[in-house]
């Protein structure tokens, strides 16, 4: 319990806001160790354990945003915590223990290999198994390889493989080191074979950087199609709050008005983006306030991308988030609604449980949009993906693949106060950048608002919590990265070489533990 509890510390603090990565290469070794050491039971419950603590090293901020969120006292938000780290984290994590502690029984060389296919299969299925069910997401909050964002060389290789192959990288480091520790203690490989254990386990490393350091120097990276485009990006820095108020209608568009008039009148952009439920009003239906926007814009000609909720029924019964394209006269030339809604926070699952319905309703609960066209603007063809859609490669994959030219991101984040939450979820979707080989654009309500570009290089980035008018310049880019292309196929082929050694393995005679060569 002392070496999983070591491991859920080091591996908080490989994120922000201590943003230590290099702790994140010797995180699990403690886990890896403590799993080898007892038996298959006790293995399960210290992975869920370490589910429970890992989590809470990266999202202690939610009971406090449970609290804010849904007016509810923060015990509430505690075993909000507990529930969601024990049925979307904890399943995933001990399913890895199992596969782990099972096929380490036989002790060859290979095992720190195998052991990074097993945590890359269990994350691609902690990531995208549940995405699009009427109950559930994808909980891919924290995965090991966005402790790594910011290090350019190593995430290239998500290109390629995606963000399941850099946690693969790094997990594969750590189970070569777990085996160095134990044949030290005489518990596992003996000490030659272990050495070429961890050899083995380093020479991911060792591709990743050396294909990365090709990639930053721009061999294979797709160009651009056309030419560079000066944009903005407009943060409030406005809490929209939890329920739909009616003295909130048309609430904050003067700040953003005025924010964005010192943006143009400075830069001359041809395109501003403000964030997610940036319009606190129905905008299809309000052409006084199109026209206010419009008297902003029109003298300069410049375009705007702005969210706001819609009503598609003239009884408001039926409501979408949306993002929408306003000409430099507030006129309406596109529009996407939000896919993929998070339960409990876009939408009801469970009616029935008064707790956290009470103050749930209204315009804070949408419906599920439809796949749409990449919204056409003056700098391309964006993919839009509003606020926790971009922590979800597979989306991003799909705008691309209907002819998205840059991704973008409007977000509302003003509902979690807290800076961890903020540079963590900064950090998780900015890696699609890398993926896609797309330029990526994020506005969000209370930051960090950025350009990032399609190395991952952060061009231009707000402060979180402040007001800000973020100039920048990005271009269309037409090419698919491998990534774009394949989609997870690494991520599934990692799970097929744990499922085939776990099935091969027991057939073969094990290595006594005493025995050694």
């Amino acid at each position: 319990m002392a070496l999983t509890f070591g491991a859920g510390v080091l591996h908080g603090l490989s994120f922000p806001p201590a943003r230590l990565r290099l702790l994140a290469w010797i995180a699990l070794v403690p886990f890896f160790v403590a799993i080898r050491r007892v038996g298959f039971a006790s293995a399960l419950g210290l992975a869920w354990l370490w589910s429970v603590l890992a989590a809470w090293s990266v999202g202690d901020w939610m009971p406090e945003a449970i609290e804010t969120y849904y007016l509810q006292p923060r015990w509430v938000g505690f075993v909000f915590f507990l529930l969601v780290a024990t049925f979307m984290a904890a399943p995933y994590h001990v399913a890895f223990a199992a596969a782990y502690h099972r096929f380490t029984r036989h002790l060859t060389v290979w095992n720190p290999l195998l052991a990074a296919a097993a945590w890359a299969a269990t994350e691609l299925g902690r990531g995208r198994l549940f995405t699009g069910t009427p109950l559930f997401i994808g909980n891919p909050w924290a995965l090991l390889g966005y402790s790594q964002t910011g290090f350019l060389t190593l995430t290239q290789i998500a290109d390629a493989a995606g963000i399941y192959g850099v946690s693969f990288v790094v997990a594969a480091a750590n189970a070569g080191l777990a085996e160095a520790w134990l044949a030290c203690s005489s518990r596992g490989l003996p000490r030659p074979k272990a050495w070429r254990a961890l050899a083995l386990s380093l020479l991911p490393l060792a591709f990743a950087l050396g294909y990365g350091s090709l990639r930053l120097l721009g061999f294979g990276v797709p160009r651009p199609i056309g030419d560079t485009v000066q944009v903005g990006v407009v943060q409030g820095n406005v809490a929209v709050g939890s329920t739909w108020r009616p003295e909130s209608y048309g609430e904050n568009l003067e700040r953003y008005l005025r924010l964005t008039l010192s943006l143009v009148r400075d830069t001359r952009v041809e395109l501003v983006f403000w964030p997610e439920t940036a319009m606190t009003f129905f905008v299809e239906r309000e052409a006084g306030f199109r026209s206010e926007i419009g008297a902003v814009l029109s003298p300069f000609g410049t375009q705007l991308v702005a969210g706001g909720p819609r009503a598609s029924d003239p009884d408001g019964a039926r409501y979408f988030n949306s993002v929408y394209v306003l000409s430099p006269e507030g006129e309406l030339r596109g529009r996407y609604d939000k896919e993929y809604l998070v339960p409990f926070g876009e939408y009801f699952p469970l009616r029935s449980i008064e707790l956290l319905r009470r103050h749930f309703g209204r315009v804070r609960e949408f419906e599920p949009g439809v796949a749409h066209a990449p919204l056409p603007t003056p700098a391309g063809l964006a993919g839009v993906l509003i606020c926790n859609e971009a922590m979800l490669p597979e989306v991003a994959g799909e705008r691309v693949a209907a002819g998205a030219t840059y991704l973008l991101n409007p977000s509302n984040d003003s509902w979690v106060p807290n800076e961890k939450f903020s540079e963590l979820q900064f950090d998780i979707v900015s890696l699609r950048a890398i993926e896609q080989r797309r330029y990526f654009v994020r506005a969000s309500t209370s930051g960090p608002s950025a350009i990032v570009d399609p190395f991952g290089r952060i061009l231009t980035r707000s402060r979180a919590f402040s007001e800000a008018a973020v100039p920048g310049a990005i271009a269309p880019i037409g090419d698919r990265s491998p990534y774009g292309q394949a989609g997870d196929l690494f991520g599934a082929v990692c799970a097929a070489i744990a499922a085939a050694a776990l099935w091969w393995r027991p057939w073969r005679p094990s290595l006594r533990r005493g025995r050694r060569s």
